[in-house]
């Protein structure tokens, strides 16, 4: 099947595409959209940490105990 492929430029305004006034998509027509020259600044990943051994997260189990402290009440 052959995709039939028309090129445009537009601009960014207020967050959506304009084309130039003559052109006209049809609704719901599929685009891809290219960015030319665009560079995005990367930003910082926090990984969460790991133990380096499985077994060592026996150390950080949780262990519930119900207490009745009124606080002298």
């Amino acid at each position: 099947m052959a995709t039939n492929i028309l090129t445009l430029e537009g601009v960014i305004e207020n967050g959506q595409i304009r084309f130039p006034s003559q052109v006209h998509l049809p609704e719901g027509a599929r685009v891809f959209i290219i960015v030319p020259d665009m560079h995005i600044q990367q930003q910082a990943r926090i990984y969460s940490p790991r133990l380096k051994n499985s077994e060592q997260s026996r150390d950080f189990e949780l262990e519930v105990s119900a207490e009745n402290n009124n606080g002298g009440v």
